[in-house]
């Protein structure tokens, strides 16, 4: 029930690869992250999210806090698809700095690429930002804007997403957003949850996300498949929560108000790299390692040390996995 608030080895060829990045690594563009001073993330930390203070142990699940700073403390190791392509940081990767350059836009940019994420891998969206951005820059200086988009028939439009999911759909969604900006909003987008919501595909879920981007307004969480799967599985939510809305509400009574930012692509990332669905990498998962997560593969964990073939499968993740593989090596 939800609480209220109140040995050593003979270094391989495949450990030195963990080791040591190699170029293609480094040049990876899913790893490369613009932030607001123009330089990269392969600059700075992959990733600062803020651990639980301790005096918010008394509130929510038993030991939420020691999940949550372990994913925390994960998160920093590593960069997952969310945080260069995932929908609040993907204007500034395909249009650096354009938050800070022109708001407007990024407000606007923002709103597309959460349309566009429903039932879609953030990658997969990413190349369809990235298509529908460079092809507007052809004929308008901002590339992606309301204006440059009020130009395009919806079949214009799906030429370019057609390779997200539901696409058709999700054209003429996007067509009528931008006549509704423009007749009811002046162009800009909405400041309010109902406003958003009233947009059409545009979800909870999105519309909290949208908000804590692009108005800096922490009015809810945003709850996606990952937070959903994970909070049920530790025990955060209850199991009336069966759908991402109701674990919304059940979240935002006792999770405190400034981790409710934050959560979304902290779990996000954990989920889409190392805790993914059908198969778990528990043995690189600190949780599971320290005895955390009840959910953990115990089969995995007592299976001794990583062995090679493992290894290289690890490395094949959606993130690069260095930093946590050579944690238990």
């Amino acid at each position: 029930m939800v609480m209220k608030r109140s040995g050593t080895c003979v270094e391989s060829t495949v450990a030195k690869k963990i080791k040591t990045e190699s170029k293609e690594q480094r040049d990876s563009p899913h790893i490369k992250v613009e932030v607001e001073n123009g330089t990269t993330a392969l600059e700075t930390p992959p990733n600062i999210f803020m651990k639980v203070d301790p005096s918010d142990a008394m509130t929510g699940p038993k030991g939420w806090t020691q999940l949550y700073n372990g994913v925390v403390a994960m998160r920093s190791k590593f960069l997952g698809p969310v945080d260069s392509q995932g929908c609040e940081r993907m204007p500034n990767t395909i249009n650096p700095n354009i938050k800070t350059r022109n708001p407007r836009i990024y407000r606007f940019q923002l709103l597309i690429s959460l349309m566009l994420s429903s039932q879609t891998k953030d990658e997969v969206n990413y190349e369809a930002m990235k298509k529908l951005h460079q092809g507007l820059l052809l004929t308008h200086p901002d590339g992606l804007c309301i204006e440059s988009l009020l130009k395009l028939s919806e079949n214009e439009i799906d030429a370019y997403i057609n390779k997200v999911g539901f696409h058709n759909r999700k054209s003429q969604y996007i067509k009528k957003t931008c006549d509704i900006l423009l007749s009811q909003h002046g162009g800009d987008v909405p400041k309010t949850i109902a406003e958003l919501t009233a947009l059409p595909g545009l979800g909870p879920k999105m519309g909290y996300l949208f908000l804590q981007n692009g108005w800096g307004i922490n009015d809810g969480i945003g709850v996606d498949v990952h937070l959903h799967r994970l909070a049920q599985m530790w025990g955060w939510v209850s199991k009336r929560a069966n759908t991402p809305e109701k674990a919304r509400l059940e979240l935002e009574e006792w999770l405190p108000r400034e981790y409710w930012g934050q959560i979304n692509p902290l779990l996000v990332g954990f989920g889409q790299v190392v805790c993914v669905p059908r198969a778990p990498n528990c043995d690189i998962c600190t949780l599971g390692r320290n005895g955390l997560c009840k959910s953990a593969n115990k089969k995995m964990l007592e299976e001794g040390p990583i062995s090679e073939e493992r290894k290289i499968k690890l490395m094949k993740q959606r993130a690069d996995l260095t930093k946590l593989i050579n944690e238990v090596i």
